[in-house]
């Protein structure tokens, strides 16, 4: 039987990462029954002299009204858990996104996206973001109750492990290009080498171009892949802790994931070896669109010669 403080208290367990898909879903259906009222004019009108301020109060009341009727009536007479009910929906997908498939396929998604000039973080993020905060508050939660770490792919573990120097780790092409033979790929290089360091890479990403660019697809969408599958392994077999704090995805290389891992070095060391790694990748295909690009900007020079 529940007391009085049971039953007059309310349930915060709910506001964590958990409600997250909740939030989006009860938003989601709030404008749209704001939008049916105020669209068919069902609304309290108040006189034309009545400051705008006091006006749009009033036309929110109607369906404020039915928007928290609507919501009471589901959890407290029905007795339905919305919160549950949305978790057992997305439980299929909780549980691949935590596993080396599901992030592989996430992964290439977000690739594909950007080569068609797409921003795949953005894109996916409403739908991925949920999931890996979730993921990322469990962690926490184990670390501090010194349990072992459920989920490799929390918050983290993309922005952090997978896009070093920004989707596709690109900060890799931005060094090559600093020690290009290329003028114009050398200042390009200067030029987004800063925002590189800090994860920003849409000056390469369509400076360079790498959006529908043949050559340097494959390893922008290979090398993510790669690291992806090296940092779940290590994670797997805890060579290397999982994301457990959050860290902006802005953080350089080495140090975002020696801060998510709570000062694992060895998250750093694996963050340099990745850097090695994808410059290993990229190195012969950049080579190539360096010679083309010399040959560009060697043909002025030659047909000026060829018409001297």
């Amino acid at each position: 039987m529940l007391s009085f403080n049971d039953k007059y208290t309310l349930d915060t367990a709910n506001f964590s990462s958990s409600g997250l898909f909740t939030a989006i879903i009860t938003a989601f259906v709030s404008v749209l029954i704001f939008h049916f009222f105020e669209s068919r004019n069902i609304v309290i009108k108040l006189p034309a002299g009545v400051p705008a301020a006091v006006s749009n109060s009033f036309v929110a009341l109607l369906p404020g009204f039915v928007i928290l009727l609507l919501f009471w009536t589901v959890r407290m007479p029905l007795g339905i858990d919305i919160n549950k009910v949305v978790q057992a929906i997305f439980h299929p997908l909780l549980f691949a996104m935590n596993t080396l498939p599901g992030i592989l396929v996430y992964t290439l998604l977000v690739s594909l996206l950007w080569v068609c000039g797409i921003h795949g973080d953005m894109t996916l993020q409403g739908i991925s973001d949920p999931i890996f905060l979730q993921f990322l508050t469990a962690n926490a939660t184990a670390l501090a109750h010194h349990q072992p770490l459920p989920f490799n792919t929390a918050m983290g573990f993309s922005s952090l492990f997978v896009n070093v120097g920004g989707t596709g780790a690109t900060i890799t092409l931005v060094i090559l290009m600093l020690f290009s033979k290329s003028k114009t790929y050398k200042e390009l290089g200067r030029v987004a080498f800063p925002s590189a360091l800090f994860e920003i890479n849409e000056p390469v990403i369509f400076g360079f171009p790498l959006v529908m660019n043949p050559i340097t697809m494959i390893p922008f969408i290979g090398v993510p892949l790669i690291l992806a599958t090296g940092t779940f392994i290590l994670m797997s077999i805890g060579w290397v802790s999982a994301p457990s704090a959050m860290v902006p995805w802005t953080m350089p290389p080495i140090i975002g994931p020696l801060m998510a891992t709570n000062w694992d070095w060895r998250a750093a060391v694996w963050s340099a070896v990745e850097l090695v790694i994808a410059t290993a990748c990229y190195y012969p295909f950049f080579k190539t669109a360096e010679k083309q690009m010399i040959a560009a900007e060697n043909k002025p020079a030659d047909e000026a010669k060829a018409e001297a």
